[in-house]
């Protein structure tokens, strides 16, 4: 999962950013192996992987850091975004799927809706704990 590059490129800023997007990755992934966590933004420790080339020249700049630690905690939002949707789609489908199956008795009908309702949206709760003030919509 990688930050995608900005649509425009039309300002320093937005250049300097879509070229820092491709200095880490929220996976371990050849040659992203250097291991990371955010520090200097609101959400702390979301863990991120750079390059040796990132560790030799950006790393120590406190600027070019935060940068990049805020573009991986909205990466790292949007991915929670992406699948808290894919949880509650799953969850959906586990509901219809317990009140539409035919040929079900009613003891394994009460089985898959107590399966629906125990399925936990964790991406939707850590969603909601780290990012509150933008996402307080239901779970």
């Amino acid at each position: 999962f990688s930050l995608h590059s900005f649509l425009g490129n039309i300002s320093f800023v937005d250049s300097l950013h879509t070229y820092l997007a491709y200095l880490f990755y929220i996976q371990h992934s050849p040659p992203f192996v250097n291991p990371l966590s955010t520090k200097l933004t609101p959400v702390k420790d979301i863990p991120y992987f750079v390059t040796d080339k990132f560790m030799r020249t950006y790393y120590r700049d406190r600027y070019q850091l935060s940068q990049v630690e805020r573009m991986v905690e909205k990466s790292y939002e949007n991915y929670l975004v992406a699948e808290c949707k894919n949880q509650q789609i799953y969850k959906k489908s586990l509901e219809k799927s317990a009140m539409e199956r035919s040929g079900m008795t009613q003891a394994d009908r009460e089985r898959q809706m107590k399966k629906a309702a125990g399925f936990e949206l964790s991406r939707c709760v850590e969603l909601q704990d780290l990012f509150p003030n933008r996402h307080s919509r239901g779970r």
